[in-house]
């Protein structure tokens, strides 16, 4: 097998060649690692019971999967594989021919199954909801709900409708193992994906990969091992949380009854300490509402200093200040000079509501400007064409307290880093907006309670930030509105609750 296993990756890599890294991450399509396929195989081996086995693959691009498979049960077992993009098929039947794998090109979606198998092992495509036109969206929600009487969210990533729709394929007491982005544990849309685990089928085993451990080096994305039995849940069987190492060789294991994972909103978390009590009751989200800054559709034309402000004439009122990326901030304060924050370069935001008949007659420069966004299809993009007019950003009034959402574990900052802003510059989305709760609006206007309150937010241990985030591939951290809300929180209490007690006395 070693032979044409280099065959096959040499293959791939050709075709990967051939196409833009823009085109390969619209379709999701990363080739899995050989040696990280092999492991997962061998892991599958030691989980199917008897010699009469026969894999399916629903995206199975050149067939690495294929090639370990045959390595570890045999070059004389069946196998089955669709593959949509002509791209990898063609050549890909060319290369085993002669081998007993059966592959078709088609939409796993649009295929009928005609026969079912013991094991399934697929990398499914890692195609976002944005680039899953909306007709077929609506198909997949509805399919999903009429099959497993689960309704998905429009933000569904379509590797979890591979995952939830697959199981037709399986025999009775199947094994499916699912090589995809861990996200679905954290974020909203995985809520159906964990639904589907616990309820639908028999859980088995959950493998994280480390932060740092990327197992793709073409795409930016956090990888776990999902596997399954097609079966009835059992209710006194734990399921094996994984971390760490290989899937057959974790660095870490815990073994978690599967109501309480079911309590649990985060998984990632189980993978360090299994099911964690806390005594905090108070949450940051008791004092402020978090939001994300502002989400422009396309930064290099939203975004303008003072040189491209003269040189199209673009109206002041129009512009307003905005704060530069996370990495430009030296400090943790932000002084200002009037609204203007001290920075060594300022820009500002670009937004306007008018029509363009009224910019054209009233504000001449300002039209000039839009019409060049015309010319460079910024009005066409993804966010800009959902807008009414396009080149209207939406309203985020300047936030007291920042923090960017985004860091890596793999540098000498802070992850997580309150920042205090003391100018009147908003923010992009690069940032989550601290805005206090109306009771404590008003004390948080004295800048001396706010800096107190600011230096208390930066005692929270980076620990409980972290595990209120998520992660991805290569260190990343992030964190959204909601899970900074839900940051368990006592740090602040005296400072706003004893506050609130004196300013009630003089109301």
């Amino acid at each position: 097998m070693l032979e044409i296993e280099n065959r096959r990756k040499a293959l791939q890599d050709n075709l990967d060649a051939q196409k833009k890294q823009r085109e390969r991450n619209i379709m999701g399509q990363f080739s899995t690692p050989y040696l990280l396929a092999l492991d997962i195989m061998q892991h599958m081996k030691s989980l199917i019971k008897g010699n009469n086995v026969s894999l399916f693959e629903p995206s199975i691009g050149t067939g690495v999967f294929y090639s370990v498979f045959a390595e570890v049960f045999g070059t004389d077992k069946k196998a089955f594989g669709i593959e949509l993009d002509n791209h990898y098929f063609s050549p890909a039947k060319q290369l085993w021919e002669g081998f007993p794998l059966e592959i078709v090109q088609a939409d796993f979606f649009n295929i009928t199954p005609d026969r079912h198998f013991p094991l399934l092992v697929a990398n499914p495509p890692y195609i976002r909801h944005h680039h899953i036109e909306n007709s077929q969206k609506q198909e997949l929600q509805l399919r999903t709900y009429e099959q497993t009487g689960i309704k998905t969210s429009g933000l569904t990533g379509m590797y979890c409708y591979f995952l939830m729709l697959s199981e037709q394929w399986l025999e009775d007491g199947g094994i499916s193992c699912w090589l995809i982005p861990s996200e679905f544990m954290d974020v909203n849309y995985g809520k159906a994906l964990k639904h589907y685990l616990l309820n639908n089928v028999e859980l088995l085993q959950i493998h994280r990969f480390n932060a740092t451990d990327l197992q793709f080096a073409d795409a930016l994305v956090s990888s776990c091992i999902v596997i399954f039995r097609k079966a009835k849940p059992q209710s006194n069987s734990p399921i094996r949380f994984t971390l760490g190492g290989s899937i057959s060789k974790p660095e870490k294991e815990t073994l978690i009854d599967r109501q309480e994972i079911a309590d649990s909103q985060k998984w990632t978390n189980l993978f360090e300490n299994g099911i964690v009590q806390t005594n905090e009751t108070e949450k940051l989200g008791d004092y402020f509402t978090v939001k994300r800054g502002v989400v422009t559709g396309d930064n290099n034309f939203f975004i303008v200093d003072d040189n491209k402000i003269e040189q199209y004439g673009i109206d002041k009122k129009f512009l307003y200040p905005i704060l530069p990326s996370p990495r430009y901030i030296k400090g943790d304060i932000i002084e200002a000079t009037g609204e203007l924050p001290d920075i060594e370069r300022q820009e500002y935001l670009f937004s306007c509501n008018l029509s363009e008949s009224i910019l054209k007659q009233q504000y001449p420069g300002t039209w000039s400007y839009i019409q060049e966004g015309e010319r460079q299809g910024v009005r066409d993009g993804y966010i800009c064409s959902r807008r009414t007019p396009w080149y209207s950003c939406e309203e985020r009034p300047p936030a007291s307290i920042i923090v960017p959402y985004m860091g890596r574990s793999d540098t000498n900052k802070r992850m997580f880093r309150f920042i205090l802003n003391k100018s009147k510059a908003i923010t992009t989305n690069v940032y989550l907006l601290l805005y206090p709760k109306p009771q404590y609006a008003r004390s948080l206007r004295d800048l001396t309670i706010l800096t107190q309150v600011w230096h208390a937010l930066n005692s929270i241990p980076q620990e409980r930030m972290i595990k209120g985030g998520r992660f991805y591939g290569g260190g990343l951290r992030k964190m959204e509105p909601n899970e900074l809300m839900n940051i368990p929180l006592s740090e602040i209490s005296g400072l706003l609750e004893e506050d609130n007690k004196q300013l009630s006395l003089f109301q």
